[in-house]
């Protein structure tokens, strides 16, 4: 009886002692829930097909927040997925394909669309309609002039907007979804690792090629010194939210992208706790080639 005992003490010692871990790591990723929106239709349009396409507008977390809602016209199900973009990209990179990867956005999106997700795509903070937030600066400047301020806004404002979408999304009359998929690339793909640490509406998220080597290195590289460098490792060191990871989580990399090792990747995918994971590594470099397009639908639509 006292083993027993003891050993119900040390499991709740440990549960209360990761819980406060998770508590103490991510508290720049809280907001307080809105009662209100302020929700403006700005655009709206529908298909032959019977797709529509929504241009939306609501308070975010500190300012207005633009994304894009699709809502496909067949093979209509509850699903939704956010996709999110990489560093100086935005959410048009997901509608008018303008290079070779925004080719392969595009066409992600529309596979998703055809079998029935409803597809919601935001600016990040400081990204294309956001671009005001910054004076029009480019969000690769913040690193060259040391503003740290707005590269920490960047990514947890940014995290906190896709929450309070959520909260819309779910406050609406008739809409029955109760999780949500994430799709990120790039900085979207921090993003979605980090959103996948606080909330618990994920369904399952994939993140594709995100920067999961040294944070001090990339940064550095990006113009902020070494001081401002360590002060972003104490804060989104992927080694953190590794083991905070709630949704199964996909892992799509490149042998030879600059931003991380295999073997950081590896180190990584090895210290996320949940069962619920997959590691797949293509041959290239931070550009995935397009046969990503189909292992991201299949990773959403595993059981």
């Amino acid at each position: 009886m006292i083993k027993i005992r003891s050993l119900l003490i040390l499991f709740g010692l440990i549960f209360i002692s990761t819980a406060s871990f998770s508590q103490d790591a991510t508290p720049y990723l809280d907001y307080d829930l809105k009662t209100e929106y302020n929700a403006k239709i700005a655009a709206s349009d529908t298909s032959n097909d019977g797709t529509t396409f929504e241009k939306i507008v609501i308070d975010g977390f500190d300012s207005r927040v633009p994304f894009y809602v699709i809502r496909p016209g067949i093979n209509k199900t509850n699903k939704f997925v956010f996709l999110l973009h990489g560093l100086t990209g935005s959410k048009e990179n997901w509608i008018n394909p303008t290079s070779s990867l925004s080719t392969k956005y595009v066409k992600l999106k529309d596979s998703l669309v055809s079998i029935g997700y409803n597809v919601i795509i935001p600016d990040a903070k400081y990204h294309g309609e956001r671009s005001y937030e910054a004076d029009f600066a480019s969000p690769v400047s913040f690193f060259a002039t040391q503003n740290l301020q707005k590269i920490v806004n960047l990514y947890s404002t940014s995290v906190k907007d896709v929450r309070i979408i959520m909260d819309y999304m779910q406050s609406l009359p008739n809409e029955k979804q109760h999780t949500f998929d994430v799709v990120g690339y790039s900085m979207g793909a921090s993003m979605a690792i980090y959103l996948n640490s606080v909330d618990d509406r994920l369904n399952r998220i994939v993140a594709c090629v995100a920067p999961l080597g040294s944070v001090i290195k990339a940064s550095m590289s990006l113009g902020l010194n070494e001081v401002n460098a360590k002060k972003m490792e104490e804060r989104f060191s992927s080694e953190i939210y590794a083991p905070l990871q709630k949704a199964p989580i996909t892992l799509l990399m490149g042998t030879k992208d600059s931003w991380y090792t295999e073997k950081e990747a590896q180190d990584f995918y090895d210290t996320i706790e949940i069962k619920a994971k997959t590691l797949k590594f293509y041959e290239s470099g931070h550009y995935l080639p397009e046969e990503f397009i189909s292992d991201v639908i299949k990773s959403l639509n595993k059981k």
